[in-house]
């Protein structure tokens, strides 16, 4: 799909498009330098004197939602299996780890293991099921199975029922914070280097025609699981964490519906199918659901389902998708672009 030619002048006017080309080459070339300096950067706001507030929670936020949306794009963007169920990965990573917490008495560090184990064997089994469907199918069923682990929790005793769990003596709010930003430093890491790998290539082809890469011998039902699992792992990590960072857990919280929605708008509007673009994509519209939140109480919804229209009508590819395409186009049409295969086929017929 071509870049609109409206957004095209408006990209122009401000970054010159054999500029945002060199910049696109420069990234893919230093990628394992910027994971490196954005972790570096990251670090940085509690040694220079952030302290536990407001600000704190929000960039701890903004590290949590980077997490889920990276993890939801290894499923829905890289391999092209959109879930609307990931949502339950992170209510059942969290529900294990303040069981074990509260009730078992053990230490965060074996709760967080525990929860691990618990995610990946959850996803190990609706994995063998919901991996057989394909498109709609396979969305819905995943919806089906958040709804229906949110009901069952909601029942049980251990759960804390509807009433869900308090939690008390967490650790500090700056622990969680270097926690989300070493999580999501780790998964951007793996992610980037499974790209530039046979499982990467793979994950995409299967994406683009999943009956070819059947037909040229690739078990794709072994990279579609290894790929779900790893999506389970990460977004288990981030609600195993979350639940005490909160200190508080019931089953609207865990399986928070607004954040199903927004953790896929955040993919999309960065960019699915890259790395960079589902973590700019989580910073910049967490950046303004906050804002809305404090300043126009009760419009956050608005601004998400909005959000949501606007991606998929004007950039569809998300925010490095459509500047990629355009830096693509820009450089193809600068060299003749179809001109140029014309006058070839004109001098050979001569």
């Amino acid at each position: 799909m071509s870049t609109d030619p409206d957004t095209s002048g408006l990209l122009r006017s401000i970054l010159p498009p054999k500029r945002l080309d060199r910049l696109f080459d420069l990234c893919g070339a230093h990628g394992w330098k910027l994971i490196g300096a954005g972790a570096v950067v990251g670090a940085l706001p509690p040694v220079f004197g952030l302290r536990e507030g407001y600000m704190m929670t929000v960039l701890s936020e903004m590290f949590l939602f980077a997490i889920l949306a990276l993890s939801w794009d290894i499923v829905g963007g890289q391999t092209g299996y959109p879930s609307f169920g990931n949502m339950a990965f992170f209510g059942i990573g969290g529900y294990a780890t303040a069981i074990l917490v509260k009730d078992a008495a053990v230490s965060f560090p074996i709760a967080m293991v525990g929860a691990v184990v618990a995610v990946l064997v959850f996803a190990a089994i609706n994995g063998l099921i919901v991996l057989r469907l394909r498109g709609h199918y396979f969305a819905i069923a995943t919806l089906g199975i958040l709804l229906a682990i949110q009901q069952v929790t909601r029942n049980l005793d251990i759960t804390g029922g509807a009433s869900g769990k308090i939690l008390f003596d967490v650790p500090p709010g700056i622990v969680f914070y270097y926690f989300f930003l070493a999580v999501l430093v780790v998964e951007m890491a793996v992610v980037y280097y499974l790209t530039q790998t046979r499982f990467g290539f793979i994950l995409n082809a299967i994406r683009d025609d999943e009956g070819k890469a059947t037909a040229m011998g690739f078990n794709t039902t072994y990279y579609k699981t290894a790929a779900w699992m790893l999506a389970a792992l990460f977004t288990g990590l981030a609600g195993g964490a979350y639940g005490l960072f909160n200190t508080f857990l019931d089953p609207q919280t865990a399986y928070n519906g607004a954040w199903n929605v927004e953790l896929i708008a955040m993919a999309l509007m960065g960019g699915t199918g890259t790395v960079a673009g589902p973590v700019i994509g989580a910073f910049g519209l967490h950046t303004i659901i906050e804002y809305v939140e404090s300043s126009f109480v009760g419009w956050q919804l608005v601004l998400l389902g909005v959000a949501i229209i606007v991606t998929v009508i004007r950039f569809p590819k998300g925010v490095v998708g459509t500047l990629r395409a355009y830096a693509n186009e820009m450089d193809y049409y600068e060299r003749g672009g179809m001109a140029a295969t014309d006058d070839e086929e004109v001098t050979t017929d001569e």
